[in-house]
């Protein structure tokens, strides 16, 4: 009796382990990869590293259905190399009719990244799939040369069927004319948002100012960096016709050229009574003299007549000698609006530790964190958010990678991250008491923090708005006829 009853447990226990492993079904497999998916940012220009991106990957791994589920998530970016991917998509597009909803974002490339090439799969892209991307809010230009010849004049109408395509982003690009240019700003009607990533111009003679784009008044967003003479001065008119809320500008920070510098201010000025928030992202000069850094300020960097901004952020690259600039900046902000201010100092990947030890000891010996918390108890800045003065250091690499992974060890990075968050306390008392400094060690500790001042401006909008009507309320009342008698 005991042999078969111990018979039968060896054989319910074997039978126990040679069955599979119990499935979740596939309703909630789909909703786990749709929640990773909701995570994720395709739009930002560079992904590497991205959590977010490595998660959804993974998940295309598990299993047959998991990967034909994260698919249709990751195709919600294309990116057109050549002709052949331009037919490759408009096949799938016939054979996957579902597809056409899940395109969001074209990135018309060159053939290899890194390295400007003829895209002459442009045109093909316009003429080929016009109508056919319903959903297609984003297309990109990277890497990219740009020749007289490239693009028919019957295929920027073409793109003019993508009537919903609201962000056009020039990166790594060279153009032959200014009115190409121009011609592919217009094309796009609904086009809100402008990002021009160092866009050189092949034509050097002076040339006549090209006709504006149609769609200029419509422009809110901008961003600019490093881009050519030609280029920037198209922009500026561009801005001085629109009413941009988003400025983003990358600036030289060697104004020997008096011209590069007018252009700076230039900028400034066209969009300075609509910007909301302004993005400088300043290129390290040699040195920045103590004694003129105030003049330098008012006449590049001179942010006065921005009586509408709530949001200012500052990048710096090592060795960071515009460090100086910023009270000097900050201090000529008229704006009671102001809610939050951000300042990066981007280390170099392969210096991190250095470069993060030299900067707070530079910071430790120069007072500019004292004169910053002085100009900031002002009453015009009574308005700052709690936890609006955020200073941070990330790396200057093209991806997600965290700084502490650039350090040596761990402990180190903290001893050095301590070291730091108690410096900014000291040397800014007044800030530190009204709880509005902040530290961040990482990209996503910066999105995390802009996310947040996003969320409280919003709320503060809607209750003055919600305080607005109240008052008007009570003023008709007031003012109303009596009726009683």
């Amino acid at each position: 009796m005991e042999e078969g009853a111990s018979t039968r447990t060896a054989a319910s226990g074997a039978s126990s382990q040679d069955d599979p492993a119990p499935r979740l079904p596939t309703e909630i497999c789909g909703r786990i990869v749709d929640h990773v998916a909701a995570e994720l940012n395709l739009y930002h220009r560079y992904l590497v590293g991205n959590s977010d991106l490595l998660a959804l990957r993974s998940c295309a791994l598990v299993c047959r259905d998991w990967y034909f589920h994260t698919w249709y998530h990751l195709r919600r970016r294309v990116i057109l190399r050549d002709r052949n991917d331009v037919r490759s998509l408009s096949r799938t597009l016939r054979e996957r009719p579902r597809l056409r909803g899940i395109v969001q974002q074209i990135v018309i490339s060159g053939q290899i990244s890194g390295q400007r090439s003829l895209i002459q799969q442009l045109g093909t892209f316009a003429a080929m799939l016009a109508g056919k991307l319903p959903e297609l809010s984003r297309i990109s230009i990277e890497d990219a040369e740009w020749p007289v010849g490239l693009m028919r004049v019957e295929d920027f109408g073409y793109l003019a069927a993508f009537d919903l395509v609201h962000t056009l982003t020039i990166a790594d690009v060279t153009v032959s004319s200014i009115a190409h240019l121009a011609r592919l700003i217009s094309a796009l009607p609904a086009l809100r948002e402008l990002y021009c990533f160092n866009v050189v111009c092949s034509q050097k003679h002076p040339v006549s100012p090209v006709s504006l784009p149609l769609n200029s008044a419509s422009l809110k967003v901008l961003e600019v960096r490093w881009v050519a003479p030609a280029v920037e001065d198209l922009l500026v008119r561009i801005s001085q016709a629109s009413r941009l809320h988003t400025l983003s500008f990358g600036v030289d920070g060697d104004f020997t050229s008096s011209s590069a510098g007018s252009r700076t201010q230039a900028l400034l000025d066209a969009s300075a009574a609509s910007v909301e928030v302004l993005t400088l992202w300043i290129a390290p000069a040699s040195s920045v003299d103590s004694h003129t850094v105030d003049s330098t300020v008012e006449r590049h960097f001179n942010l006065s007549r921005h009586e509408g901004l709530w949001l200012l952020q500052i990048h710096l690259y090592h060795p960071f000698v515009e460090w100086s600039c910023i009270p000097h900046i900050v201090s000529r902000i008229p704006s009671d609006h102001l809610m939050a201010i951000f300042v990066s100092f981007a280390t170099r990947a392969d210096h991190a530790a250095a470069d993060l030890d030299g900067a707070v000891t530079m910071m430790e010996e120069d007072g500019i964190l004292v004169r910053l918390d002085d100009i900031l108890q002002a009453e015009g800045f009574a308005n700052i958010a709690p936890g609006g003065i955020c200073l941070g250091f990330v790396h200057d690499g093209d991806d997600w990678l965290p700084l502490v992974k650039l350090f040596d060890s761990e402990s180190s990075f903290r001893e050095q991250c301590g070291r730091w968050d108690g410096l900014v306390r000291r040397k800014m008392p007044g800030c530190d008491r009204r709880g509005m400094c902040t530290i961040v060690y990482s990209i996503e500790e910066h999105e995390n923090w802009r996310n947040n001042m996003v969320e409280i401006q919003e709320a503060t909008q809607q209750q003055k708005a919600k305080t607005g009507v109240e008052v008007q309320r009570e003023d008709d009342a007031e003012h109303a006829p009596d009726t009683s008698g």
